[in-house]
């Protein structure tokens, strides 16, 4: 059982300093005993306006506490609130914990767990907490609930002398957010445009069922997030053109880490079983590495196979009903030409990772340009058959949105959801490899925007 404390925690915690050997007023427990107090909010995103107004991600229902000492030995696990329950007022939200003097220990807070997840992490170790493969655990089990992802943040605590330490420390989400406006279609006039035209899907494709704790052992916890989300860096490969990162998207299996648990990247068409190494419930089960996963898809064909849970934060489909043009995704008209952008206005969530992609796209070999890397994909049917733009998500951040206020389709598409096209369906396509690789990001705190995505 998890033990249930009243008061309300939110979301974060930093370092904290220490208190005095003598009791301080209100403290319980032995003589020399000392009480340290924190308190909590949540990190916002720095956007003056989202594109779909209903969708509130900020909200926590419950929030677990795990704590190791400096042996990276096991001390606590706390929760406050309930799964499904009420959203917890983060406003007033503290939370006081004791040790004794010069005790050290160190802590990690995750907001939204799943119960089942909750109980598993618990049992595991400070060195366990960072390692593969039991420092995973899977999104779509009882984790993914859009209004209220799964957040973190870490604390480190030294009881230690002088007065009673106060902190208040902001948790992340672990995934990237998407906001997509509009869709629109510019070919090169006749006979590109006067063709039917309509949008079939948005897939964010090749994307990850298993979630990594974090990056540090527990005993080197310090309250940065780092600690979650790996070090900054590769300023180069980041989604946005980022000039200085927010968080390296290294917070995943990267290509290394696999490679040192002696697997390859073709594990990454399997399953794992969390039970195989001590999880129960909901986790006691076989998930895929990858969902939505169109490695080698047959051409013409596109793979929707997410988790039930992660439909909807990573597929919008459109009924191509030729009745209802402008209602089912229809682009450009056989006898108008294009009909302009069409609203989406849809928000995504997908988990970050690196696979150290470094290479320009396109690559356009059906069978050795072929990839397991995680890509947005956009599924047109031109006059009855299906054709694919598929974009790579190089090295996401946590805790950031990718704000696209419009994609505009203006080169060629491909037969394949997996890899670039090899010309034919476009009479004058634009260059997308140029035009990909000029399309410009601004970036204001943890959003990165683009005007116009060309592909």
């Amino acid at each position: 059982m998890r033990p249930l404390i009243r008061y309300l925690l939110p979301l974060a915690l930093a370092a904290l300093a220490g208190c005095e050997k003598e009791k301080m007023p209100g403290q319980t427990g032995q003589d020399g005993e000392c009480v340290s107090t924190l308190k909590f909010s949540v990190s916002g995103f720095d956007v003056t306006k989202s594109l779909a107004a209903d969708i509130v991600d900020d909200e926590v229902d419950v929030i677990d506490i795990f704590s190791w000492n400096k042996d990276n030995v096991k001390v606590g696990h706390h929760t406050i609130g309930e799964y499904g329950g009420d959203a917890l007022d983060l406003s007033e939200a503290t939370f006081q914990d004791h040790g004794g003097l010069y005790e050290k220990r160190y802590y990690l807070v995750l907001a939204n767990l799943d119960p089942d997840t909750a109980d598993y992490i618990a049992t595991l170790s400070g060195t366990e907490i960072n390692g593969y493969p039991k420092g995973y655990f899977p999104w779509s089990a009882g984790n993914c609930r859009p209004n209220r992802p799964i957040m973190g943040a870490t604390a480190y605590i030294s009881f230690a002398g002088g007065s009673t330490g106060n902190a208040t420390v902001s948790l992340m989400r672990y995934m990237s957010k998407f906001e997509i406006g509009s869709v629109d279609a510019q070919f090169w006039g006749s006979p590109d445009q006067f063709r039917n035209i309509y949008l079939s899907h948005i897939v964010f494709s090749n994307s990850w069922d298993i979630v990594r704790i974090c990056q540090s052992t527990a005993k080197n916890f310090s309250g940065d997030p780092q600690d979650l989300f790996g070090p900054k860096g590769w300023s180069s490969q980041s989604l946005g053109n980022l000039s200085s990162l927010y968080y390296n998207a290294n917070c995943f299996l990267g290509q290394n880490e696999w490679s040192a648990h002696g697997l390859t990247f073709a594990e990454l068409d399997n399953t794992y079983v969390p039970g195989d190494w001590g999880a129960g419930g909901k986790l006691d089960d076989a998930f895929d590495y990858l969902y939505n996963n169109n490695y080698m898809q047959p051409k013409n064909t596109i793979c929707l196979d997410a988790p039930a849970s992660l439909v909807t934060v990573s597929q919008q489909s459109w009924d191509n009903n030729a009745y209802l043009p402008r209602n089912s995704g229809k682009l450009c008209d056989e006898y108008e030409g294009s009909l302009g952008p069409f609203e989406v206005n849809k928000v995504f969530y997908t988990l970050p990772t690196c696979l150290f992609a470094y290479y320009s796209q396109p690559s356009y070999d059906p069978t050795t340009g072929q990839d397991r890397y995680h890509k947005m994909v956009i599924a047109v049917k031109i006059n009855g058959k299906n054709y694919y733009y598929p974009f790579y998500l190089h090295h996401l951040q946590p805790n950031m949105v990718y704000k696209i206020n419009t994609i505009t389709l203006k080169g060629e598409p491909s037969e394949y959801p997996n890899v670039w096209p090899q010309g034919g369906v476009v009479s004058r396509a634009a260059n997308t490899a140029t035009e990909v690789l000029e399309n410009q990001w601004t970036v204001h705190g943890n959003v990165a925007e683009i005007d116009n995505l060309v592909l």
